[in-house]
C-alpha cells in the first residue's frame, strides 16, 4: 500500500495525472489528424493497388502516417517523463515511438490492402459488438509492443520496464476501439469531427494508463 501511494504522489507531485491525460489525449488528437491526413492522401492516389509490388509500395507509404503521430506523442511524453527521469533521450524516445507507430499503422492498413474481395460483396462487415472486442483485441497487442519498443529507450535508466509495457496494452485495449468506433460511424458526422472524438477519448485512456504505470516505474526515483 505504501508503495502504491508513494507512485501516485510521484504523478501528482511532478504535473498531476489531469495534465499527463490532458496532454497525452492531445498528443493523440493531433498526432491522429496529421497521420489520417496523410493515408488518405497515400489512398487516393492508388485506391486498389494491383499486384504484390504496388500493393507493398502502398503498405510502406500508408505506414508514415505513424510518423507524425509518433513524434507528436513521443515529444510529448519524454518531456512528461523527463521531470522524474531527466537522464532519458527525447530523441531516442521519439524515434522509438515513430517506428512502432509506422508499424500499428502498417497492421491496420494492410487488411484493406492484402485482403480479397474488401469492400466487396463478399468481405466481412462486422457488427459494432465484433468491432469492439476485435479492435481491444488488436490494441491489446500493438499497445504490447507500443510499450516494448518504447521501453527499449529506458535501457540504463534504472527503472523496471514492464509497468511502461502492461499501460500501454491496457490503454490501447480500451482506446483502439474508440478510434475504430469512431471510424465507422463516418454516417454520423464528418469524418475529421468523428476522428478527433476518437483520438481524444483514446488518448485520454492511454494517458490515464500511461500515468499510472509511470507512477509505479519511477516510485523509487
Amino acid at each position: 500500500m505504501a508503495g502504491t501511494m508513494s507512485a501516485v504522489r510521484g504523478v501528482e507531485g511532478r504535473g498531476g495525472w489531469s495534465v499527463w491525460i490532458l496532454l497525452t489525449a492531445l498528443a493523440e488528437l493531433v498526432g491522429i489528424l496529421l497521420g489520417a491526413s496523410w493515408w488518405v492522401w497515400a489512398d487516393g492516389l492508388l485506391p486498389e493497388p494491383d499486384g504484390l509490388f504496388w500493393q507493398i509500395s502502398m503498405l510502406l507509404l500508408k505506414a508514415l502516417s505513424g510518423v507524425p503521430e509518433g513524434m507528436v506523442l513521443g515529444l510529448v511524453q519524454a518531456n512528461m517523463m523527463s521531470r522524474r527521469l531527466p537522464d532519458i533521450s527525447i530523441v531516442r524516445w521519439t524515434t522509438a515511438t515513430c517506428v512502432v507507430a509506422m508499424i500499428g499503422w502498417a497492421a491496420g492498413s494492410s487488411f484493406s490492402i492484402f485482403a480479397p474481395n474488401a469492400g466487396g460483396a463478399d468481405s466481412f462487415d462486422p457488427t459494432i459488438s465484433q468491432t469492439v472486442v476485435m479492435a481491444a483485441g488488436f490494441g491489446l497487442l500493438v499497445g504490447a509492443l507500443f510499450g516494448g519498443v518504447q521501453s527499449l529507450a529506458l535501457g540504463g535508466l534504472g527503472v523496471p520496464r514492464w509497468p511502461w509495457i502492461a499501460g500501454n496494452a491496457i490503454g490501447w485495449a480500451l482506446g483502439l476501439p474508440a478510434i475504430y468506433l469512431a471510424a465507422s460511424g463516418f454516417a454520423l458526422g464528418p469524418v475529421w469531427a468523428l476522428g478527433a472524438i476518437g483520438g481524444l477519448v483514446a488518448g485520454a485512456l492511454v494517458g490515464a494508463a500511461t500515468a499510472i504505470a509511470f507512477a509505479f516505474m519511477t516510485r523509487r526515483a
